[in-house]
């Protein structure tokens, strides 16, 4: 799910939900539009602490997907 919101310096700030790949509970994740279309980047969970490999796309009308996988796979 995703839900999109300007902060205060209006900026366009998408947040999405996400499971955690090791320890199953959600998590929200920022995510940056702005930062590309294609962005790969490691966050740690802030449940267990164990590494994500966050990955986000932008597509062509501006939709953005993200979903994480472990990162030590």
């Amino acid at each position: 799910m995703f839900e999109d919101d300007e902060d205060d310096d209006g900026l366009l700030v998408t947040e999405a939900e996400i499971a955690c790949p090791y320890c199953g509970e959600g998590a929200t994740i920022a995510v940056d539009p702005a930062g590309g279309t294609e962005q790969d980047y490691v966050e740690d969970c802030p449940v267990c602490c164990r590494p994500w490999l966050v990955h986000v796309r932008v597509d062509d009308d501006g939709a953005v997907r993200a979903w994480v996988d472990a990162a030590d796979e």
